[in-house]
C-alpha cells in the first residue's frame, strides 16, 4: 500500500462509498462493452445494406466515396482471408481436394 501526503487517507475494500464507486465503473464498462460490441454489430448492417443497394443497382460502388470503397473492399478481403482458413481448419489432410 502507498503512503505519503498524497494518500492520507485509508478506505476499506467493504466501505460503502468505495464500493458505491466500484459498481458505478462496473456498470459504464458494462455499457461501454455492450456499446462497441453493439458498433460492430451495426458495421456489419452497414456493410450489407451498401452491398444490397450496389447488387440492386440503386447506387453504383463507384458512387461511393474514394475512402469508403477502400474500407469495404479491405473488410470484404479480410473477411475472404477468414473464411477461407475456416474452410482449411475444418478439413484433415486426408481430405484435401475432396471438395
Amino acid at each position: 500500500m502507498k503512503s505519503g501526503p498524497e494518500f492520507s487517507e485509508y478506505l476499506s475494500p467493504t466501505h460503502p462509498q468505495l464500493v458505491s464507486f466500484l459498481d458505478n465503473y462496473k456498470d459504464v464498462s458494462h455499457s461501454l462493452a455492450a456499446l462497441e460490441e453493439s458498433d460492430m454489430e451495426f458495421v456489419r448492417i452497414t456493410e450489407d445494406l451498401v452491398n444490397t443497394l450496389v447488387a440492386k443497382n440503386v447506387i453504383l460502388f463507384t458512387d461511393l466515396p474514394e475512402a469508403v470503397q477502400q474500407k469495404l473492399l479491405a473488410r470484404e478481403k479480410l473477411r475472404e482471408q477468414i473464411q477461407g482458413e475456416r474452410n482449411e481448419s475444418f478439413m484433415d489432410d486426408g481430405e484435401a481436394g475432396v471438395f
